[in-house]
């Protein structure tokens, strides 16, 4: 039988090798999407496609108890999951129906790659699987939580929230107004924390979990947090890199990659 922590502890592991290889191997979506990597795929179905199964398999394996990958009965929690478990399950719902269902359908979006649609699938099956086990299995921080720990917590993911559905629309409004010949244009972003950071949106995300980890204080959780960070700034980087080379004096050189001020 698997033990949940154990496959917690690999999963930060892999995580930890991981993201030093990504300030060198970009995932190829977006506008870094190239050539060699496989079969490509509509912007908004891959990603329809690789995200939605986040909070499916994590209600799955709440509903399972961890069941869904057979861990052992170590960690089971004698009561049935806290409300405030279920308040965390509808708050990871709907993060993923604005991830998964409205951005795509309110963003033109790049090409993406099979490889990294296959990735993604397989990244939030253990990533749910994960986090919807120890929701389901439960912990004295799960029963009771601190109030300080769940204002500061909550406060965290919903500025984080904001940050990132703020910078979203940012982005999603570079184009409009503008001629219909430049639709495929690329603009310099700017406004908000566009001023002083490539990807405010990917800050965003990152402060958003790293609030549901204070919250929740739960192994998987704190993992999740790790991952979003070691994914979204290496490619903060790359997206900075991009925007200087194509702008060149255009694009300001003050202007950190997902940091404001420190990187």
């Amino acid at each position: 039988m698997l033990e949940h922590a154990d496959v917690t502890f690999w999963w930060v592991a892999v995580g930890v090798v991981t993201f030093p290889v990504l300030f060198y191997v970009s995932a190829p979506y977006g506008k870094l999407v190239r050539d060699g990597w496989g079969g490509r795929v509509d912007g908004r179905l891959g990603w329809f496609v690789q995200e939605i199964p986040s909070p499916v398999v994590l209600t799955l394996s709440f509903l399972y108890g961890g069941d869904l990958l057979a861990f052992s009965d170590a960690a089971r929690a004698k009561t049935a999951p806290s409300a405030f478990a279920y308040a965390c399950l509808a708050v990871w719902w709907a993060h993923y129906l604005n991830r998964a269902v409205y951005y795509p359908l309110v963003r033109r979006m790049s090409d993406t790659t099979v490889p990294v649609v296959l990735m993604a699938i397989a990244f939030n099956f253990v990533n749910g699987t994960l986090v919807g086990t120890e929701l389901a299995r439960g912990s004295e921080h799960l029963a009771e939580p601190s109030v300080p720990r769940l204002a500061l917590g909550a406060s965290l993911f919903v500025a984080g929230a904001g940050l990132n559905v703020v910078s979203d629309a940012t982005l999603r409004n570079l184009r409009k107004g503008r001629p219909a010949k430049d639709a495929r244009k690329h603009f310099v972003p700017s406004g908000g924390l566009f001023e002083l950071v490539a990807c405010p949106h990917y800050l965003g995300e990152c402060v958003e979990w790293l609030g549901f980890a204070v919250a929740t204080s739960t192994r998987a959780g704190w993992a999740f947090a790790f991952w979003t960070f070691a994914n979204l700034m290496p490619r903060a980087v790359a997206y900075r890199r991009w925007y200087a080379e194509k702008f060149g004096r255009r694009y300001p050189a003050t202007r950190k990659a997902m940091i404001p001020y420190v990187w």
